[in-house]
């Protein structure tokens, strides 16, 4: 099957493959009566290979950008709020404006999103908490808040007063490691003394927004993605100021890298909001 992709004979292509992990000096693929499957070493070539081909499709974009700045690609990564509840509107809205315009979104955590402009295949990246990867900068287009909240049948939910120890020992819902609002919220709760009770983590807001509604424990939620739920109650925010959080939301490039014409566009829009 691989053969006929690559428009090879079968014969070819086994000879080839042989020559490269001869080079190698490693076995990439491990041979069964039925087939092939990667050896420990094919899978650590595989993904190298798959970052190289897409920083080669980002250079491929970049020149068709230089040729037209209404065509091209747009590759973006964001971390979850901004991906879910921020940037939808602004490629609705850039589309209409550049319909030739091809554009990916990847929505991850804002480690992957960092590593990623790191890598050069996004060309630009949106996150919401800090950032230490080296050779990124961050921009900040805007802020937003961070706040603790319960569902509706958790017994914190009809307290009219709280303080920070009152949730000493309880359990929370939280984001996975690598997320950079999990980062922040640990900080504050350390500062704060806090006692943390049991963690379960969710890969995505929504998933820990249904959590939280559903009693699971104490949730920090973007206020951008609560604002219905806090007005049917199916949320109730906790009454403790000292939990609130403020964070920025940044625009990640690569240091030094050229900005091509269509990513300044969609920039723009962003900053404007």
């Amino acid at each position: 099957a691989a053969a006929i992709r690559v428009r090879v004979s079968q014969p070819a292509l086994s000879r080839e493959l042989k020559d490269f992990e001869g080079r190698l000096g490693v076995m990439l693929f491990e041979r069964l009566p039925r087939g092939m499957r990667l050896t420990e070493p094919g899978k650590v070539l595989h993904t190298y290979s798959a970052r190289l081909f897409a920083v080669a499709d980002s250079a491929q974009a970049a020149m068709r950008d230089f040729a037209d700045a209404r065509a091209g690609q747009l590759s973006m990564g964001a971390s979850n709020t901004i991906g879910t509840y921020v940037l939808p509107r602004f490629v609705a809205q850039f589309r209409t404006l550049f319909p030739q315009v091809g554009i990916s979104l990847f929505v991850g955590n804002t480690g992957q999103v960092a590593q990623g402009v790191a890598d050069l295949r996004f060309t630009v990246g949106f996150v919401e908490g800090p950032v230490r990867v080296e050779g990124v900068v961050a921009e900040e287009f805007s802020r937003d808040e961070l706040i603790p909240v319960v569902g509706a049948q958790h017994p914190l939910a009809r307290r009219r007063r709280a303080n920070p120890a009152d949730i000493n020992g309880l359990p929370l819902l939280m984001r996975e490691p690598g997320s950079g609002t999990r980062e922040l919220i640990g900080e504050l709760l350390q500062q704060l003394d806090v006692q943390t009770g049991s963690i379960v983590e969710f890969g995505n807001t929504e998933a820990l927004k249904q959590a939280a509604i559903h009693g699971g424990g104490i949730a920090w939620l973007p206020s951008i993605s609560v604002v219905r739920d806090l007005q049917d109650g199916s949320l109730v925010r906790l009454p403790v100021r000292a939990l609130g959080l403020q964070r920025p939301l940044s625009i990640l490039r690569r240091e030094g890298a050229y900005q091509v014409p269509a990513v300044e566009a969609f920039l723009q829009r962003v900053r404007k909001g």
